[in-house]
């Protein structure tokens, strides 16, 4: 006892001698059990840092699986059908919270998954098995089903990657055919058939400025809120989860509408309208608040009389939105149906368009690195060829060029103030005209 108390204190992670500590690791304050049995290795966390309690979990776990005795099975890989319950249950907390919520719907037992495969053991899961699978239930060929979406497909693989990763972790299954599966998928995007069977582009952004103009005044014939979320999702980049966490007090509204220090703080969201959580990418970042943006924010904000600045910006629920009012502002802009992410599109594309770099475009987006923003929007970051980016005069934020290319006369560069500090001339009040009492009735009753 001394000499492991001696050992312990020479090097915390040093495991104590002897065959008593045989198949015992520490890393950091816990200890594992790790050990190939029947081919296969198996290593688990015994959720205990002191020696002693890690040698009786042991071999509490090693009596129960029969391993030492003479003639004991080997350990048997459990069927996918079964082990995908300890997946959701055990490996998903770290998840985003959208994410965590669809993996059992893409693990339901009736799915594409475990419809084909969940009667297969771990080990049984083969490329060519998941090739088959792909097939069948993703790409649906030889039947009457239409094909799921080639981003459908995706994620049902992504799942069922996550959960043979996990198998490998805890020792149930030594390598994964999910990459040797994604290359076989790789080489035949490759192939001049499999490129005319991707479809349509994912990206597609409203790219004429007449749809942008038609658009924007179709939102804000919608309604001060509609125009805001739809703003937020152009003006600024935003995800919609991201437009719906915005709370008040993250809007730094700058001296004036000419302070180019204007900006919206990206803190939190809420993918879907859900649980508030964090931003996609885990991080916070600062996004660049256009004068239009502000201008309509400063409005919703007259209009609600200064709200609190832990109130959320916009209130709208999403899902009626994208059935209600969004289908109208389409409709109203003389558009076909369109996807809410498309604005988040048309914001990147249109600046890239413009000159502005790739990389302020990557981090005003929030992606990851500008790999990202390069595989997304190659396209529209132009050629090699140089071209002479779209001027932003003093007091403009580049945002500022998507009102300009879509037609607003208001915010053409000569209209623009060219001293930051001064603030804009104020526009002449609106004459209001009188109602009689009749006409007011009319007016409250229609």
């Amino acid at each position: 006892m001394a000499k492991r108390r001696e050992a312990e204190q020479a090097d915390p992670n040093a495991r104590p001698e002897g065959e008593r500590y045989r198949n015992l690791t520490r890393r950091d304050d816990m200890i594992y059990y790790a050990r190939m049995i029947g081919g296969r290795r198996v290593r688990f966390s015994t959720e205990e840092s002191d020696w002693d309690r890690a040698v009786a979990v042991r071999d509490d776990y090693e009596a129960r699986k029969g391993i030492g005795r003479l003639g004991a099975p080997p350990l048997e890989s459990p069927r996918l059908r079964d082990f995908a319950p300890r997946y959701l249950a055990e490996d998903t907390g770290h998840l985003a919270a959208t994410t965590r919520r669809d993996r059992p719907y893409y693990l339901a037992p009736g799915g594409p998954v475990l419809r084909f495969l969940g009667d297969l053991r771990l080990d049984e899961i083969t490329p060519a098995v998941l090739r088959e699978w792909w097939n069948v239930e993703i790409e649906r060929t030889g039947g009457n089903r239409p094909a799921l979406a080639a981003s459908t497909g995706r994620h049902y693989l992504n799942t069922l990657a996550a959960a043979l990763a996990y198998a490998q972790d805890v020792g149930l299954l030594d390598s994964s055919p999910i990459p040797a599966f994604r290359e076989q998928i790789r080489r035949r995007r490759r192939t001049k058939r499999g490129r005319a069977e991707a479809g349509v582009d994912r990206i597609q952004p409203i790219e004429t400025p007449a749809e942008l103009a038609r658009l924007i005044a179709a939102a804000e014939a919608e309604g001060p809120e509609a125009a805001a979320l739809v703003l937020l999702l152009f003006d600024a980049g935003l995800r919609l989860g991201e437009g719906l966490g915005l709370r008040w007090g993250s809007i730094v509204w700058g001296e004036s509408e000419a302070d180019p220090r204007r900006a919206l703080r990206i803190e939190q969201t809420k993918p879907r309208g859900g649980e508030v959580d964090a931003p996609k990418s885990g991080r916070a970042r600062t996004v660049a608040l256009s004068r239009r943006l502000r201008a309509s924010l400063d409005r919703l904000r007259r209009e609600r009389w200064n709200p609190e600045p832990d109130a959320l910006v916009v209130t709208l629920d999403p899902d009626h939105f994208r059935r209600g009012g969004w289908r109208r502002i389409c409709a109203a802009a003389g558009l076909d149906s369109r996807n809410m992410k498309d604005l988040r599109d048309s914001f990147a594309s249109h600046l890239l368009s413009a000159g502005v770099q790739l990389g302020y475009v990557s981090k005003q987006l929030g992606h990851a690195d500008v790999g990202v923003t390069a595989r997304h929007y190659a396209r529209w970051a132009g050629d090699e060829s140089y071209r002479s980016p779209l001027e932003v005069v003093p007091g403009e934020v580049p945002a500022d060029l998507l009102a300009r290319l879509a037609g607003d006369p208001t915010l053409t560069p000569a209209a623009l103030p060219t001293d930051p500090t001064l603030t804009p001339p104020a526009r002449k009040p609106r004459r209001r005209r009188s109602f009689s009492k009749r006409e007011s009735v009319a007016i409250s009753n229609g």
